[in-house]
């Protein structure tokens, strides 16, 4: 374990030093209720309740390690020629190169921190406590002596609710997924999506506190190429938008734009990224609001560290009795 990482004690953390580790390093967040795994290359598998029957996102184990599984986070910059450079603060599926990486492993969240290219990216993954949704709090920071325009872009695909079915009908389970876009009073983007026989009790959402500038909800659009692009730098990146389509079939994802803006050296912009579940959106839209709020986020998270802290006090405690 040496090899990869270190022992946190004071913060009750392991932390991960190199993203390369030979099988995936994974973290429980959340509860039986809604939650599942996060690893330390930022892939999340997300059930609510049943993981058999109400599995969220597309976490394949099958594939080689640096595959893309079930949720990432792209940011891109214009690059000095044309177009726009590609990376990914989780290493995977980007595989930049890195300056620094750490995962740190805690009770209930996990947090990764990397620089690369001037650019210094923390993402703290956590459920807050009886809530149906995953928080990720983006911190990106210019740590360059050059101003950097920043776009920040979430991505997640979905899988369909009922996991073998993913696997074994692959012909028909892309024919019943469909996107949605909602926007609610103060005008932010929620983009959802569900097969169309659960569209009304088993509603997958993502969005952000953020405004978002264009969204991408087919695959094969979002990888470019008619879907013969890479996971490691989709062709719709080079793009300054995306293309804004709902798809009715196919294989969904969601991918938002959001658009940091310029970043003057030491400067910082922060986002939280939702990725939940609900019956409908209108009946969610309280506890979307409030997780947009960041003092809102903050007070989650310390609640669920206080728990955290008390259950694992109260276990060593009664492992010494």
């Amino acid at each position: 374990m040496k090899t990869y990482g270190y022992f946190d004690d004071e913060n009750k953390e392991y932390v991960i030093t190199d993203p390369r580790t030979p099988v995936k390093w994974i973290n429980y967040i959340g509860s039986l209720a809604f939650g599942g795994f996060v690893d330390q290359t930022g892939g999340m598998l997300i059930c609510r309740q049943d993981p058999a029957l109400n599995r969220i996102t597309k976490y394949l184990t099958q594939g080689p390690q640096s595959a893309f599984r079930g949720t990432t986070l792209y940011l891109r910059t214009p690059d000095e020629i044309s177009g726009y450079k590609v990376l990914s603060p989780f290493y995977v599926p980007a595989l930049t190169s890195y300056n620094r990486y750490e995962c740190h492993v805690g009770l209930g969240y996990s947090t990764i921190i990397s620089e690369m290219l001037g650019l210094r990216i923390e993402v703290r993954f956590f459920v807050p406590t009886d809530e149906a949704l995953v928080l990720q709090q983006v911190m990106v920071t210019n740590i360059s002596d050059k101003e950097k325009k920043i776009d920040l872009i979430p991505v997640v695909e979905y899988t369909h609710p009922d996991a073998l079915k993913q696997l074994n009908n692959a012909d028909w389970v892309p024919q019943t997924m469909q996107s949605y876009l909602n926007e609610d009073h103060e005008g932010f983007k929620i983009l959802s999506q569900a097969p169309f026989m659960n569209k009304s009790t088993q509603c997958n959402f993502l969005t952000a506190n953020l405004p978002v500038a264009s969204f991408e909800s087919d695959r094969n659009l979002f990888l470019g190429h008619q879907g013969y692009g890479q996971w490691r730098s989709p062709g719709t990146l080079q793009n300054d938008e995306f293309s804004n389509n709902l798809a009715l079939r196919g294989d969904n994802i969601g991918a938002l734009m959001l658009h940091l803006g310029s970043l003057l050296p030491g400067e910082s912009r922060q986002a939280i990224i939702q990725l939940g579940q609900c019956a409908r959106i209108e009946d969610a839209l309280p506890v979307i609001n409030r997780y947009r709020d960041v003092d809102q986020v903050e007070n989650a998270f310390a609640a669920l560290i206080y728990t955290g802290r008390r259950h694992y006090l109260w276990h060593t405690w009664t492992l010494r009795m």
